[in-house]
């Protein structure tokens, strides 16, 4: 486990309990609620949400059809509130590289606000590539900073940030790194604060 990786489960651990109340749960709450809307899913597909902390994004698309939840996280403790909020998903705790999920076992992976969290990225694009099912769907929700913002983000303020935070990426950056994990048919827009990424496999 990465030092920044380390960080971001101390972090987590201790925003768990009040996680939806904090500055962090208000600011994620616009790139959940686009989610849930943009989501396809139907009866029997089975879902994975990456860095699902509380599980409130799961909980929420797990309503949407009867589908098989899943979701993993770095923090136990954001762990246990999960289990404990949506007894009907199944919660693990790890990292996301590697997922501990068999070959061609998820119908759709989403990943809200964490992405920016991942130590390797190209790392976890193969994963998704690995895990999915062929048709397989990601869904990604990341922060959205204009070039300056994001050039000063990644390289003045991530380097000292607390909570793990790696590297915001320009909608160019996702593409390629998912391009070269073997994706098709991205898609890409802004709203708001958010960017919002998918792709199929």
């Amino acid at each position: 486990m990465g030092k920044r990786t380390e960080r971001s489960k101390r972090t987590y651990d201790q925003m768990a309990a009040g996680y939806d109340t904090s500055p962090e749960g208000y600011y994620t709450q616009p790139h959940k609620a686009e989610l849930i809307k943009q989501v396809l899913l139907r009866d029997g597909d089975s879902i994975l949400d990456v860095a699902c902390g509380n599980g409130t994004l799961l909980g929420a698309l797990s309503k949407k059809a009867g589908v098989h939840g899943f979701g993993v996280d770095l923090s136990e403790n954001m762990i246990a509130a999960a289990r404990e909020r949506y007894p009907d998903c199944t919660f693990a705790v790890s990292s996301c590289v590697p997922l501990p999920f068999e070959t061609e076992s998820m119908d759709v992976i989403t990943v809200s606000c964490a992405f920016h969290h991942f130590e390797d990225p190209h790392a976890f694009a193969g994963e998704c590539m690995r895990v999915l099912k062929k048709n397989g769907m990601i869904y990604m929700a990341e922060p959205f900073f204009t070039p300056v913002i994001r050039w000063l983000a990644n390289t003045v303020a991530f380097p000292f940030s607390k909570s793990g935070d790696v590297k915001v990426y320009s909608e160019r950056e996702l593409r390629g790194m998912f391009e070269a994990a073997g994706f098709r048919d991205m898609g890409t827009y802004t709203k708001g604060s958010a960017l919002f990424f998918s792709t199929k496999k």
